[in-house]
């Protein structure tokens, strides 16, 4: 288990990287094991930095599937991500 400062930063490094395109959220869920800091972002802070998706997007997208703001992108199961993966390139491609 990492430091809490570090995992922070690391968390922080990811959702900057999504943010600015330079990461694909698709994939970081497709992946089956997802590491450490990825694990633990709540899946709506890290679907709202995708580009075209925001905070609105993001709940209404997670509230399609019944899943809560406040659960974490490792508690999701693997066709949960998948799921979400096409959702939000349907929203990105309709905005």
């Amino acid at each position: 288990m990492l430091p809490l400062q570090l995992l922070r930063q690391q968390m922080d490094a990811v959702l900057s990287q999504v943010e600015t395109g330079t990461l694909k959220i698709d994939s970081i869920l497709s992946l089956s094991d997802l590491d450490e800091a990825s694990s633990v972002l709540y899946a709506c802070k890290l679907i709202e930095v995708v580009p075209g998706i925001g905070k609105v997007k993001a709940r209404h997208l997670l509230a399609k599937m019944n899943v809560s703001e406040t659960e974490q992108t490792g508690n999701l199961t693997l066709d949960q991500r998948n799921k979400l993966v096409q959702l939000i390139a349907t929203e990105v491609i309709a905005s």
